[in-house]
């Protein structure tokens, strides 16, 4: 007799292949996992080893542009499903670490000016 799967899940999840991170300890720590399926209201994450994850964490899609705060509702080995704690942006604003890399990306231009600036003035 073919063994019986229960869905579980209220919404219906798309398979999906992407490298994200989760990004916990107040951005100090990063894991890097896979999503196998996603929907608007979770996902399922696989992750190399079978590490310890806090309950809440922030899961970062670099592909979609995305980062979005999540709470775990179960783990199997290597294999965890999360829920997502709030709804994802409408808008087409970046996500704060898409806001920190680029600040970091400005950063070093705005010093690569000055040291030009420093340069032509010497010249001059």
């Amino acid at each position: 007799m073919p063994a019986v799967t229960t869905e579980r899940r209220q919404h219906a999840r798309s398979r999906t292949l992407i490298g994200a991170q989760i990004i916990f300890n107040q951005r100090r720590s990063t894991l890097d996992c896979t999503v196998r399926n996603l929907s608007e209201h979770g996902a399922l994450l696989v992750l190399s080893d079978a590490v310890s994850t806090p309950e809440l964490f922030e899961l970062y899609l670099p592909l979609k542009r995305e980062s979005r705060m999540v709470r775990a509702r179960w783990r199997d080995g290597a294999r965890q499903g999360v829920e997502f704690t709030r709804p994802a942006k409408l808008d087409d604003e970046p996500a704060p670490l898409d806001l920190l890399h680029r600040l970091k990306q400005l950063e070093q231009e705005n010093a690569q000016l000055k040291a030009r600036i420093a340069q032509l003035t010497e010249a001059g």
